[in-house]
C-alpha cells in the first residue's frame, strides 16, 4: 500500500547577532528558546569539561537537546568587518552574473588569467 505522508512545515528561527555579542532571537511564539553560554576553554581537556559545566546549568527541559546529532546550524558572534561584507557582496554578485550569462566561473585565477 502507497502511504503519501505530508512533510509538516519547518518553522522559522532567525537569530541576529550585534557586534557587542548582543542576540536577538525572533520566531513565533509556540517555540520557547534557551541561549547558553560555554565557557573558555584553552585545551581539549578543558573542552570536554567547560561541555560537562554548559550540560549541568541548562534548565532540564533543555539538556537533552544539548547533543551533536542534534545540532542544526552553528555561527559566530565576531563582528562582521566590512571589508568582508564588501568581498562576500561582490562575489555573489560575480556568482550571479555568471550563472545568468550561462559562464562558468574559472576555478583557479593566476595573474589575472584562468587557468
Amino acid at each position: 500500500m502507497n502511504c503519501i505522508k505530508k512533510r509538516s512545515s519547518r518553522q522559522k528561527i532567525l537569530i541576529v547577532s550585534h557586534a557587542d555579542g548582543h542576540l536577538e532571537i525572533f520566531g513565533e511564539k509556540n517555540f520557547d528558546f534557551h541561549i547558553a553560554r560555554v565557557p573558555s576553554a584553552t585545551s581539549r581537556g578543558a573542552e570536554i569539561a567547560a561541555e560537562e559545566v554548559t550540560l549541568m546549568l541548562l534548565p532540564r527541559r533543555y539538556r537533552d537537546l544539548f547533543r551533536a546529532d542534534l545540532l542544526r546550524k552553528n555561527g559566530t558572534t565576531r563582528p562582521l568587518l566590512s571589508s568582508v561584507l564588501a568581498a562576500s557582496i561582490r562575489a555573489k554578485k560575480d556568482i550571479e552574473l555568471a550563472n545568468g550569462i550561462g559562464v562558468k566561473a574559472p576555478l583557479i585565477l593566476k595573474k589575472g588569467r584562468a587557468w
